[in-house]
């Protein structure tokens, strides 16, 4: 009997959502906040930050895929997921903590603190592929369903990103707001704090979603016992997992729209702050619309994926966002949008950005709900379920949002001579120009790459539907 007829309620759909809000937390930080703190805040230039994270990423590329074969393999009483989720727990946090307080003897030289952001960042990254690998990875356990799975995955988007808005809110809002008037996100101060109150809420929510969806093991996969496995036989049937052509279409989707996202991710703060000259307490209404935009989204991404296969419905939208995302950029170049102190500028910024999140959410959560469609077509060809190792690589490709496009961030901020511990008044407006002029066109050709990957993609409704029969068949 299948978890889809006994145990798959609301109950446990919110259990296994839940579970993307601490990766949400993790990544706003990476993406929004890591940058300018190491770099602007603690003096950490550009290029060794963003060079700390891509070794981290390069750490990554090794252990994702480790870590999805051993748990598609594991055997024990807790199943092949949970005990992999429950172990990462209390490291992630701690390191996560330790990330935004670094200690006096990091802060002694550049090279110190380089040495010291790698280590961390190493360390969250191999924790959290400890959780987010085996949580992400039961979807395609619990249901068989290609609608339900959108509309899990979109309640897994919405959370995640509820996480990380939740978390920016607080940052604008209490950790970051200065009581005199100046910009706190250019004050080391507050950065502590939001890292401790950040630690706490993944704590929070990993552990939520691992009792939650406990109850469920004994209704999940096992897998057959085998003897050891010889290092060359598990490296052939990776390779034998990866061979699927549809999931290398979304890989390689993955990587290019990471790190476009990633990018515009580390680049928004310093357009938020020195481009359109916003403070805090104007991002926290950002943060508050952002929050509206991801519950919205859920059910568009459910209505698109029924009214048309996943596949389209993630091309259109994709392309809505590729267009849409930098209207605002290219107004204020051509002195369409009013300038930063006029009453309809503000307005304008709030329903573009509102109107901007939920595009990319909507892509997002049809995109995920493709993948978890992957692991039933390589079932069939493989004989093996593989959802550890499929979900690792999407997670892999994933975390580019924090690796190569920080790192293509740092190096578009030193191409543009953006200067260091600077007022947002004191910068030239030519820097910032060029900001716009070195990052967009960038950012665009990266998208328009990951859009004729998905071109490739090859599973639709009714190839999922044979799918689903013949493994219930076999």
């Amino acid at each position: 009997m299948s978890v889809s007829s006994i145990l798959l309620d609301r109950t446990t759909k919110f259990y296994y959502g839940v579970g993307a809000a601490p990766y949400g937390i993790k990544d706003n930080g990476f993406s929004f906040f890591l940058l300018i703190f190491y770099s602007q805040v603690l003096g950490l230039s550009p290029v060794l930050t963003s060079a700390a994270l891509a070794i981290a990423i390069v750490v990554d590329a090794v252990t994702d895929p480790i870590l999805g074969y051993i748990s598609d393999n594991w055997r024990s009483r807790w199943g092949r997921r949970h005990p992999f989720m429950y172990v990462s727990i209390i490291p992630i946090c701690v390191s996560y903590a330790f990330l935004w307080n670094p200690p006096e003897m990091a802060l002694a030289s550049s090279g110190s603190l380089f040495v010291y952001l790698v280590v961390m960042a190493i360390s969250i990254r191999i924790f959290l592929t400890f959780f987010e690998v085996p949580n992400t990875a039961l979807i395609s356990e619990l249901t068989s369903d290609y609608d339900t799975r959108t509309e899990m995955m979109g309640l897994r988007y919405m959370f995640g990103w509820l996480g990380g808005i939740g978390m920016a809110f607080l940052a604008y809002g209490v950790f970051l707001r200065s009581g005199d008037g100046s910009n706190g996100i250019l004050q080391a101060d507050g950065y502590g704090y939001y890292g401790l109150a950040a630690a706490v809420l993944m704590f929070v929510g990993m552990s939520v979603s691992s009792l939650g969806t406990h109850r469920t093991i004994a209704h999940l996969h096992v897998p057959p016992k085998r003897g050891s496995i010889a290092l060359g036989v598990a490296f052939r049937e990776l390779a034998e997992t990866m061979k699927n052509r549809s999931f290398q279409s979304l890989f390689l989707a993955a990587i290019f729209a990471g790190t476009a996202a990633g990018l515009h991710a580390a680049l928004s703060i310093y357009f938020s702050t020195f481009f359109w000259g916003l403070k805090p307490e104007q991002l926290v209404i950002f943060t508050m619309l952002q929050a509206v935009a991801a519950i919205c989204a859920v059910p568009v991404a459910r209505s698109l994926g029924r009214l048309f296969d996943k596949k389209r419905a993630a091309i259109g939208s994709f392309l809505f966002m590729i267009c849409f995302s930098p209207a605002m950029f290219i107004g204020r170049l051509l002195d369409i949008v009013p300038a930063n102190d006029s009453p309809y500028f503000l307005p304008m910024l709030l329903a573009h950005s509102f109107i901007e999140v939920g595009a990319i959410i909507v892509y997002s959560i049809l995109f995920a709900a493709m993948m978890a469609d992957v692991v039933d077509d390589s079932a069939v060809t493989t004989t093996r379920r593989s959802e550890g190792v499929l979900f690792a690589a999407r997670n892999f490709a994933g975390k580019m949002v924090s690796g190569l496009g920080i790192f293509l961030a740092g190096l578009i901020l030193t191409l543009a001579h953006l200067p260091r511990n600077t007022k947002p008044d004191d910068i030239d407006p030519q820097v910032l120009v060029d900001l716009v002029l070195y990052a967009s066109p960038t950012q665009m050709l990266l998208y328009g790459s990951a859009l004729l990957m998905i071109r490739r993609y090859r599973i639709t409704r009714n190839k999922h539907n044979h799918n689903v029969s013949q493994l219930a068949t076999g």
